[in-house]
C-alpha cells in the first residue's frame, strides 16, 4: 500500500484556504443562495401544514405533529435532497480544484454528472448511515431487557461498526468524482489496511475546523459586544447602526464558518485517495512544494 499521511491530508483544507481566499469567499456566496432556496421551497411545501399546526396548538400534540410530519414526508424527502445537492456541489468543487485543476468553471463549480454522481453516491451513504442507527436502536431496544449495561454495550458495539464501515467507505466520494463511476466496494477495496491513519486524518481534520470554528465565534462575540451586546439587538425595530453592522458581520462570518466546514473536512478526503492511489499529485501548487522539498 503506498505511504499515507494523515497529518498532510487533514491540512489540505488550510492549504487550499489560504491559497484560494478568493474561491472560498465565492463559494460562500453560492452557500448562502443554495440556503435561500432551500429555505424557500421548505416554506412553500411545509410553511402552510406547520402554520395551521401551530394555530391549531398541535405543537404540545404529538399525535397532530407526528401527522403532520408523515403527510410532509414527501416534502421533507425533496429538501433532503437539495440540501445533499448543494453540499455536492461544493464537495465538487473542491475535488475538481485538488483532482482535476484544469477543469475551470464558475470557480470552479458546475451542474452537471460530476455533481449528480456525487449526490447519488451521498445519498446512498446517508441511507447507510440511517440503517446503523436504525439497527442500534433496535438491537438496544431488545437488549433493554437484560439490562442498562448490556444496552448500552450492545449501542457502543454497533456505532462502533458503523464508524468502522464508514471509514471504509470514505474514499467513495473522491473515488467517484476521479472514476465517474460510483462504486463502493473499489471504495472499500482501497481504503483496505488504511482505517488507523483515515480515522486519524478525519479526527485531525475535525480538530483543525473546531480551533477555526473558536476562532471565528470569538470574533464574532467581539462585534457583537463592541456593537452593545445582546442587549442592543433585543429589538430588531430600534437598531444602531453599529448594531446593524454587527449582525451583519456576525452574519458573514457565519456564512463562511459554513463553508469552512466543507472545505476542511472534504479537501482531506481528495488528498488520501491521491495518496492512497498511489497517484502523483494533480494541484501544480502541491506538486512545486513537493518538488522543492525533495532533495
Amino acid at each position: 500500500m503506498t505511504r499515507f499521511s494523515a497529518s498532510d491530508a487533514a491540512l489540505e483544507g488550510f492549504r487550499l484556504t489560504r491559497e484560494r481566499p478568493g474561491t472560498v469567499l465565492a463559494w460562500a456566496g453560492v452557500y448562502c443562495a443554495g440556503i435561500l432556496l432551500i429555505g424557500a421551497v421548505m416554506l412553500g411545501l411545509v410553511g402552510p401544514d406547520l402554520i395551521k399546526l401551530t394555530k391549531d396548538g398541535g405543537l404540545n400534540d404529538p399525535d397532530k405533529a407526528a401527522e403532520v410530519l408523515v403527510h410532509s414526508a414527501p416534502a421533507f424527502i425533496a429538501l433532503l435532497i437539495m440540501a445533499v445537492a448543494l453540499m455536492s456541489i461544493l464537495t465538487a468543487g473542491i475535488y475538481r480544484i485538488i483532482l482535476r485543476p484544469q477543469e475551470k468553471g464558475f470557480v470552479h463549480l458546475r451542474l452537471g454528472m460530476d455533481e449528480l454522481r456525487l449526490v447519488l453516491v451521498n445519498l446512498v451513504l446517508f441511507s447507510v448511515g440511517v440503517v446503523c442507527v436504525v439497527a442500534a436502536l433496535t438491537l438496544a431496544r431488545l437488549a433493554a431487557a437484560a439490562g442498562p449495561a448490556v444496552e448500552a454495550l450492545v449501542v457502543v458495539l454497533v456505532m462502533s461498526f458503523a464508524g468502522w464501515v464508514g471509514v471504509r467507505l470514505s474514499m467513495a466520494t473522491p473515488m467517484t468524482f476521479v472514476l465517474q463511476r460510483v462504486s463502493l466496494k473499489d471504495a472499500w477495496l482501497l481504503s483496505r489496511g488504511a482505517f488507523w491513519p483515515l480515522l486519524g486524518m478525519m479526527v485531525l481534520a475535525v480538530i483543525f475546523y473546531v480551533m477555526v470554528w473558536i476562532l471565528i465565534t470569538i470574533m464574532g462575540t467581539a462585534f457583537v459586544a463592541a456593537a452593545g451586546g445582546q442587549d442592543a439587538m433585543a429589538d430588531p425595530t430600534h437598531l444602531s447602526p453599529l448594531a446593524v453592522g454587527a449582525m451583519l458581520v456576525s452574519f458573514l462570518l457565519q456564512l463562511i464558518l459554513s463553508v469552512l466546514q466543507v472545505v476542511m473536512i472534504y479537501a482531506p478526503f481528495a488528498v488520501a485517495y491521491e495518496q492512497l492511489h498511489g497517484d502523483l499529485s494533480v494541484d501544480p501548487l502541491r506538486r512545486t512544494r513537493r518538488a522543492q522539498q525533495t532533495p
